[in-house]
């Protein structure tokens, strides 16, 4: 594929409440320093608000030369557009028409290369937006908060409210600001996560947020970057542990610090772009 000098796209992302949504339309955003730039929503036909943005939608008065979706949703493209499946996480078979998979792991690219061994692929690590999420030194509540989703082990949330009562907080249809000022407001932050996703992200920013955060042993590891907090061996002890944990410090700014902001993301997208020679140059995609 021939890349002009400055170069269009669209990026496909529901409005939905997934902090892949996130991921997806900050892309979108930092590909507005190349060009055009948009969202095409799927499952409704808006833009999200649930956090700040600057994305517009697409209004198919161009035709895109570079188009991102995730692995939920791959769309049926025509025309010669470079197809970038963003895979976020293990969620739905790669189509073959995919020219690139960046992936946000290591098991995610296995997954991908087990599904199509001559497939070219990239490694781009999560982030979070720090500036959101940061502590601000305020004094903590003796408060447990837990993500509750219908996917992600709603009866946990129903055991901490049996033993915690009113000091669990179940964050559920929050904007993305009133889960920051939740998480920096309690003290410890619960997490399950999923065996499909490819990096949880609502631990990070609760430990950003500066809450202890508990967790299973099998979602807080390295394989999902959330190596960090109070790992439990089973959902009985990660109940227990979530009452200590009231009684511990905020996690120290070093402990925090471990996470990698948004502005890095970028960076890593930007010599990606340039990789493949949607830097301004003419020249063939090469990889």
């Amino acid at each position: 594929m021939t890349v002009k000098r400055s170069f269009d796209s669209v990026v496909f992302a529901p409005p939905l409440v997934y902090g892949g949504v996130k991921s997806l339309y900050s892309v979108c955003e930092w590909l507005g320093d190349f060009g055009r730039s948009t969202i095409a929503p799927f499952a409704e036909p808006k833009l999200a608000d649930w956090f700040a943005h600057k994305c517009r939608l697409y209004d198919h008065s161009y035709s895109p030369d570079v188009v991102i979706y995730p692995e939920v949703y791959q769309p049926a493209i025509e025309g010669n557009a470079f197809r970038i499946c963003f895979a976020l996480g293990q969620l739905g078979p790669i189509e073959p028409r995919t020219d690139l998979a960046v992936c946000r792991s290591p098991e995610v690219l296995d997954w991908v290369k087990r599904q199509h061994p001559s497939m070219s692929t990239r490694l781009v690590l999560p982030s979070i937006n720090r500036s959101v999420f940061e502590y601000d030194n305020r004094p903590k509540q003796n408060l447990i908060c837990y993500m509750t989703r219908p996917h992600k082990y709603p009866e946990t949330a129903t055991l901490l409210r049996k033993k915690y009562g009113d000091q669990v907080v179940e964050i559920v249809n929050f904007s993305e600001a009133e889960v920051a000022e939740t998480l920096k407001n309690a003290k410890v932050f619960v997490w399950r996560g999923a065996d499909t996703e490819g990096s949880p992200r609502p631990p990070k920013e609760a430990l950003v947020a500066g809450c202890v955060v508990v967790g299973l042993k099998s979602d807080l590891n390295e394989k999902y970057h959330t190596n960090f907090g109070i790992r439990c061996s089973t959902v009985r002890k990660l109940i227990r542990m979530a009452g200590k944990a009231l009684k511990m410090s905020v996690p120290s700014p070093e402990a925090r610090a471990v996470i990698r902001d948004s502005e890095a993301e970028k960076k890593d997208w930007f010599a990606l772009f340039d990789a493949l020679g949607l830097n301004g140059r003419e020249q063939k995609t090469v990889l």
